[in-house]
């Protein structure tokens, strides 16, 4: 059937139902990806160094608390949930990299 072809991926490509509520805590997450992260304040935030520039004084915001795991460098360095920061760390595309945070097979 043509049009259809997107739907013949192999089914180890596809991403597991419910995967978002299977991805790591993002506080245990970005403590080790996060140089010199702070503590949470009251709603949840932490600051530290942004890896993906030359950051001497922290300007990455993360969220610790809740499931999506929220962040945004405030020197421009893009923002978005935790699996976009994976991406950016990482050069995955989007199931690849949720694969990755799954610890799934590629």
């Amino acid at each position: 059937m043509k049009g259809l072809a997107w739907r013949s991926s192999p089914a180890h490509s596809a991403l597991p139902r419910h995967w978002r509520d299977r991805l790591p805590d993002p506080a245990a997450y970005y403590a080790q990806h996060v140089a010199r992260l702070s503590a949470p304040n009251a709603h949840g935030y932490a600051t530290g160094c942004c890896p993906f520039h030359d950051d001497h004084t922290p300007s990455l915001g993360v969220k610790l608390q809740g499931a999506r795991g929220a962040w945004r460098c405030y020197a421009g360095c893009g923002q978005g949930d935790l699996v976009t920061f994976h991406q950016q760390l990482t050069g995955l595309d989007f199931k690849a990299a949720v694969r990755d945070l799954l610890g799934l097979a590629p």
